[in-house]
């Protein structure tokens, strides 16, 4: 089975073995496929080309156009935005081929958020000053304002530009990166794939000579951010794994850059959909060289291949890829059988699920006999999880065989100081089935309450601020979109079974299901 889970996270990394055969060996898009891409671009409108460069203007008028330059480079020095952008206009106006004009333009337009105005100015510039920096400024911002084609000419010309002395660095990954989805998103499908090989080998080579300190730990992490805020998750997905798995994490530094680009290739893989199977492989491979850390706040010790596991399925599942997150849980059983909550979690998923067969409810059950044996914190958690299969086996109020739903939710509730709204909502389930109704209504009257608290919401943004800014340290998305993930449908199933109640109709309580044998 190992090769199959290899090759799990090879895709990721985007490997291509016809492309490399050995692991120095280093891979660059064809010069000619290059310029071909952007003939066939020329010939059918979809750039423009280098464009026609201005009439030279009278020595007189390139003179006026210097000083004004200078001029407005003063008043930029001193500040005055306003009187600099008027300065560089009327000197691009006297001489249009005054490049730095423009260009200084551009950037002043750039920084007041006028975007638009600052690739037209930075295009203006390129007819005179085809330089691979403002290349790759402009094309960069294009590609950001949704101008593909033009992003994807300017990009594709600094390509040309940098061909015999491509940089192996970050600033290459973004460029390649960037034309890939601008080509992508114009059908360029040769180009593309071609791209795919060269960002990888370009990944490996700057893995390969990668150094642990902290400054180069953090120029990683801001190239994973780059890619990531850029639009493009899975580059950034791939750029961590590929320094995890191709570069020394030798060192004192060595653990913390582990921690730091494993959460971010797990937060990564869960939002782009991975089935987690690549997030198994990589924490075996780390385990294997004795960098396994868990969350990056504990980056000094050491952790167990369940205990990462675990930690990797509760964030795939927080970010709303449960099937990947069973995947990982399942896994935590198989190096550590009595995991408490990986069982519970398990257990839980499959009744939200409906595919509840005996072998999950004697997991369940023997999940809560080992909390409560050991005095577990996750506890009420657990009593949370069992009164819920309780409640879809009927088994409601308790009798001399075992706890019902009820009983079990009401100690859950007694041993929290704030207990989740979810729990309330449960009771309130359960009571209703059980004939209880005032009860019950009392019971989703409270769960409402606390949502409707502010103290508890802003509880929770903190809490999800947190989450993401001081253990992730790499927020994925929206605080506000975990939050009406966890609590968004609990809302609204509560507003409907409180109003059919007001309305003297049937609340909507949860269906109980039909369990597998």
């Amino acid at each position: 089975m190992q090769p199959l889970r290899l090759s799990a996270l090879a895709a990721i990394v985007m490997v291509s073995s016809l492309a490399m055969s050995q692991e120095d060996d280093s891979y660059r898009v064809d010069v000619d496929l290059m310029q071909l891409t952007f003939s066939d671009m020329l010939t059918f409108g979809m750039v423009d080309g280098s464009g026609i460069p201005p009439d030279v203007v009278p020595q007189r008028r390139r003179n006026q156009s210097a000083k004004l330059y200078i001029l407005g480079r003063e008043a930029q020095s001193r500040g005055e935005r306003g009187d600099a952008a008027k300065l560089y206009r009327m000197a691009a106006e006297r001489d249009p081929s005054n490049a730095a004009a423009w260009e200084e333009l551009g950037d002043l337009q750039f920084q007041i958020g006028r975007h638009h105005l600052a690739v037209d100015a930075w295009s203006k510039a390129l007819l005179t000053d085809e330089h691979e920096q403002l290349l790759m400024k402009c094309g960069m911002l294009e590609s950001e304002l949704g101008l593909v084609d033009r992003a994807a000419e300017h990009l594709l010309r600094r390509r040309l530009l940098l061909d015999e002395a491509l940089p192996v660095d970050q600033e290459t990954v973004v460029q390649d990166v960037t034309l890939r989805r601008c080509l992508r998103r114009l059908g360029n499908v040769d180009l593309v794939r071609s791209l795919d090989l060269e960002i990888d080998s370009l990944l490996r080579e700057m893995a390969s000579r990668s150094i642990c300190t902290p400054e180069a730990g953090k120029r990683w992490m801001q190239m994973v951010q780059d890619l990531f805020l850029g639009g493009d998750p899975g580059a950034a997905r791939a750029a961590s794994a590929s320094r995890l798995l191709h570069g020394s994490l030798a060192g004192q530094y060595g653990p913390w850059i582990a921690a730091n680009l494993k959460t971010r290739y797990i937060l990564l893989d869960a939002v782009l959909g991975g089935d987690g199977r690549a997030a198994i492989d990589l924490l075996e491979h780390l385990e294997e060289l004795g960098m396994l850390r868990g969350l990056p706040p504990d980056w000094r010790k050491q952790t167990t291949l369940a205990t990462a596991l675990y930690e990797a399925g509760v964030d795939y599942s927080s970010l709303g890829n449960q099937d990947a997150a069973n995947q990982l849980l399942a896994e935590v059983l198989v190096h550590d059988p009595t995991h408490i909550l990986a069982r519970n979690n398990l257990g839980y998923a499959a009744i939200e699920r409906g595919s509840i067969t005996p072998a999950m409810v004697d997991m369940i059950d023997a999940a809560l006999a080992d909390a409560r044996r050991t005095g577990a914190e996750s506890l009420p958690q657990v009593l949370d999880t069992v009164a819920w299969l309780r409640y879809m086996q009927g088994h409601l109020v308790s009798d001399d065989h075992a706890s019902g739903a009820i009983e079990l939710l009401q100690e859950a509730i007694g041993l929290l100081e704030e207990p989740d709204p979810v729990i309330f909502d449960h009771l309130g389930d359960a009571l209703w089935l059980a004939g209880r109704h005032e009860e019950a209504v009392d019971a989703w009257m409270e769960s409402l309450r606390r949502l409707n608290d502010p103290a508890f919401k802003e509880n929770m943004f903190r809490n999800l601020d947190m989450l993401q800014g001081m253990i992730w340290q790499f927020p994925v998305v929206e605080s506000s979109e975990l939050y009406d993930r966890e609590y968004g449908g609990l809302l609204r199933r509560l507003v409907e079974k409180l109003t059919a109640v007001e309305q003297g109709g049937t609340p909507p309580v949860a269906e109980r299901i039909l369990f597998i044998r």
